[in-house]
């Protein structure tokens, strides 16, 4: 797969045009590897094209998100459809094209972002830079640090066991830091500890990049705010509780918060146009959407739906439930747009991401008060509650609470898989037929293209030692 991967980008770097927004070309430039990255608009070209293969259905357009949700205990796929199927059933295999397609794009952006910041540095070394360009540059460096550490994280989450639970010196990922891996280099996976180090410089490098512009991005552009977004969300699942306080902090600083009500809830889900609650949005529009390998498509004609049990987990005054159809449980976050049933943008980070984010850090610690004040900002869209002595008042019963608040504030957005991993939490999975699945000791296969390539990819041995019985 390494090969497939780097073979293609070192013959020809797909990437788009150098336009203002990565939504507004449909053709790609292909710049041979020779001449790539020499100038600002090469740059500008490269992190277009990071955006666009981010936003691909092989990786956070759909795969990630999906098997967030069908690899949990709140979505079922339909066995007729095919899609997710294998994944919803735990019936997987190390050539499930759903694990291929995930690592190739995934590196697809860890390597074209490893070239471009190299290229980016080599640029700043010109003494003759306005200082303009030198802005510029730093801003995309800022982008594209972060946009690396993101795509590490998502990798790391499904082909690398938890933080903290794994002794294995070759459990994480292959790592590009200073220099990209070429296209018939042998590689070997670092640690996850390793891995989660490479995620923590990258954010580091990406805001300190940030002190160094002024140009400021909106919410479709990995902006300052959802760097630190991110890194609260790194810093929660390495347990690192203060710092992921003080992260998801200054990202709400960042982006400033503003309540939504119901209405405006509701209708961010039916719009292209960024919403006070969204930190960073994959923008999609009706001439680039994803159309059939769409979310809107696998809750839609390929029939994936939530599980009862989630629905249970909602009061019935919690205006949340209007985003589920209750006669099928089909979700309606994804359904798209009046005129485009399969375009909608794809969220992210969010604002709520970070309160809840506050509110388990912050009852981990024992900051009852701060978690409760934190929680309420997603729980009273419950209109049942209305002030912090309507939620729990111990830390055993304010955790328990909270991941139920992440499973109601977050279904379909696929979150669901990875909470139960970081928390241990058992689950039931596959609609109910594996009860008590500890899903923290289980991890996807290495796709068997990387491993059969001859490049020395280490596999996760024994993986299937894990599947649920």
């Amino acid at each position: 797969m390494f090969k497939n991967i780097l073979c293609a980008l070192g013959m020809s770097l797909l990437l788009l045009s150098s336009c203002d927004s990565y939504l507004e070309s449909e053709t790609y430039n292909s710049i041979d590897s020779q001449d790539a990255f020499k100038t600002v608009d090469d740059i500008k070209a490269a992190r277009n094209g990071l955006y666009r293969n981010l936003g691909q259905d092989e990786f956070c357009g759909t795969n990630i998100l999906a098997l967030g949700d069908f690899a949990s205990d709140i979505a079922v796929a339909d066995g007729s459809s095919g899609h997710y199927v294998s994944i919803n059933t735990y019936s997987v295999g190390d050539y499930d094209s759903e694990f291929q397609d995930t690592w190739e794009y995934g590196y697809i952006v860890i390597n074209t972002s490893t070239q471009a910041l190299l290229a980016i540095d080599n640029l700043l070394t010109d003494a003759s830079l306005t200082d303009a360009v030198k802005n510029e540059l730093n801003l995309y460096k800022a982008e594209i640090h972060g946009l690396r550490a993101l795509a590490y994280f998502h990798l790391v989450n499904v082909f690398g066991l938890p933080y903290g639970t794994d002794s294995n010196p070759h459990g994480g990922l292959v790592l590009m830091s200073d220099k990209a891996i070429l296209p018939m280099e042998n590689v070997s996976r670092s640690s996850v500890e390793e891995t989660y180090e490479q995620i923590l410089t990258d954010i580091s490098s990406s805001l300190k990049a940030y002190e160094l512009t002024s140009t400021k991005t909106n919410g479709f552009y990995f902006n300052e705010a959802a760097v630190n977004a991110l890194k609260a969300r790194v810093l929660l699942f390495m347990g690192n509780d203060q710092l992921a306080i003080d992260a998801a902090t200054q990202s709400l600083t960042l982006r400033g918060v503003k309540e939504m009500n119901e209405e405006g809830y509701l209708g961010m889900w039916k719009s292209l146009t960024l919403s006070d609650e969204e930190i960073f949005s994959i923008a999609k529009s009706e001439d680039d959407n994803l159309s059939a390998n769409s979310l809107n498509t696998l809750y839609g004609s390929y029939g994936g739906k939530l599980t009862s049990s989630l629905v249970a987990d909602f009061n019935e005054n919690d205006y949340r439930l209007k985003l589920i159809n209750m006669d099928d449980f089909h979700p309606k976050k994804f359904d798209g747009i009046e005129s485009s049933a399969s375009t909608s943008n794809i969220p992210q980070f969010r604002v709520s991401e970070m309160k809840l984010i506050i509110a388990e850090a912050s009852a981990r610690l024992d900051l009852l008060d701060d978690a409760r004040e934190a929680l309420l900002f997603t729980a009273k869209r419950n209109y049942e509650i209305v002030s912090v002595t309507d939620l729990p008042t111990t830390k055993d019963a304010l955790l328990a609470f909270i991941a139920k608040e992440r499973k109601r504030e977050f279904f379909q957005e696929g979150h669901r898989f990875y909470d139960a991993r970081r928390t241990g939490e058992l689950i039931t999975v596959s609609n109910g037929k594996y009860e008590n699945f500890d899903v923290q000791k289980f991890v996807y296969p290495i796709p068997a293209d990387e491993i059969n390539s001859g490049y020395k990819c280490e596999q996760n041995e024994n993986w299937f030692d894990n599947l649920p019985q």
